[in-house]
């Protein structure tokens, strides 16, 4: 159970530096960010979901969280 959360804490870190690397690649986070939408309405997922349920159970950090990093990111 320890070994799933630390793993999955690990996973998000990646998904950050995956997410870093693909607008860099891009050149700009714009389409990134409009297929991370575009996904996440045809999956149905959920834009706000409980931190504590991010921690236990998400191997990939939650799309407004990886929004914002991009922006933030993109303006640097």
């Amino acid at each position: 159970l320890i070994m799933s959360f630390f793993g999955n804490f690990i996973s998000r870190k990646h998904e950050f530096e995956a997410d870093e690397f693909a607008k860099n690649t891009i050149g700009s986070a714009e389409y990134l960010i409009d297929g991370l939408k575009k996904l996440t309405v045809t999956n149905l997922g959920n834009l706000t979901p409980h931190p504590l349920t991010v921690w236990l159970h998400y191997s990939h950090p939650p799309v407004l969280q990886r929004i914002k990093v991009l922006n933030k990111n993109d303006q640097n």
